[in-house]
């Protein structure tokens, strides 16, 4: 365990402009994802007239006094104000304020039955810039409890992503054979939307081989299951390049893109913080960049 804090959280570890730039960069890409979120939900919640399956908060309280009126937009813009205040370090309260009324926000969109990925990475994310903020007094505690969080949450969501699949399904989740039934499904939806049904090279590839579609799927699984070795230093690059990987075929063979998700996995995977630190050495503080790592250390 002292092994795993060390990897996870090393506060011992001295922070250099390249790290701020980095937790400021990831910070923003957080911020920026949850405005969209709470303006995108907020405009379709605009169109739902009744609950079909209550999830989160919803199981306790009724959320239909947000059908049929503007509630949805004005907690848009509250979210969207408390992001900017948590982000520009106005209010300590600002990010849980955020993440409380992302939440009501989600638990009112998806009344549907309908549960999504993305949002619940960048929920849990927020979760972690508010807990900081009310945690930790130094600044330097506050960040690398941040990045420690996420790179724990994401491993373990994706991780137990893997174990959920093996548990609804068994060993042989992989089966090629799923694969199949899979494409075509997404063959029919888009043959509904757009009246064709054309396969690309790749998806033809694993309907017509299913040695292929089993292989891809196994590796799927298999990439979903290692994810928690994230948790350590060295892992971090080899598994996060994996999970992107996954999410790369998923697009392309279900034409389902996890943009934000991949986004964040990018910020997790690659060092970021080591390469900025490099450009800054050899390009002796180019003005832009300049600039914004003194942004970055004015609001980190």
């Amino acid at each position: 365990m002292a092994s795993l804090r060390d990897h996870l959280f090393p506060t011992d570890r001295p922070e250099s402009r390249g790290f701020l730039l980095f937790f400021k960069i990831f910070e923003a890409l957080i911020v920026a994802f949850t405005i969209y979120y709470a303006w995108y939900w907020g405009r379709y919640i605009l169109r739902i007239s009744d609950v079909v399956l209550p999830l989160g908060i919803a199981q306790y309280i009724d959320v239909r006094f947000m059908f049929g009126n503007s509630l949805p937009l004005i907690n848009a813009a509250l979210i969207s104000g408390l992001m900017v205040i948590g982000f520009f370090r106005l209010s300590r309260w600002a990010y849980l304020g955020g993440f409380l009324l992302l939440h009501w926000q989600y638990a009112t969109r998806f009344t549907l039955g309908e549960i999504p990925h993305s949002g619940n990475l960048v929920g849990m994310a927020v979760l972690g810039f508010a807990i900081a903020a009310l945690a930790f007094e130094d600044g330097r505690y506050r960040r690398r409890f941040v990045i420690g969080y996420n790179y724990f949450f994401v491993g373990l969501g994706y991780t137990l992503a893997g174990i959920c699949k093996l548990i609804g399904t068994g060993l042989h989740w992989s089966d090629g054979s799923h694969l199949w039934m899979w494409v075509h499904e997404k063959g029919i939806d888009a043959f509904a939307k757009w009246g064709v049904l054309d396969f690309n090279l790749l998806q033809d590839t694993v309907l017509a081989h299913y040695p292929i579609a089993t292989l891809f799927l196994t590796i799927g699984l298999v990439s979903e299951l290692s994810a928690f070795l994230m948790w350590w230093r060295p892992f971090r690059l080899p598994v996060g390049l994996a999970v992107l990987g996954l999410h790369v075929g998923i697009f392309l063979i279900m034409g389902i893109l996890f943009a934000f998700s991949m986004a964040i996995v990018t910020m997790l995977t690659f060092p970021w913080a080591r390469w900025f630190d490099h450009f800054l050495e050899a390009s002796a503080d180019p003005p832009m960049l300049g600039s914004l790592t003194a942004f970055s250390t004015r609001f980190a």
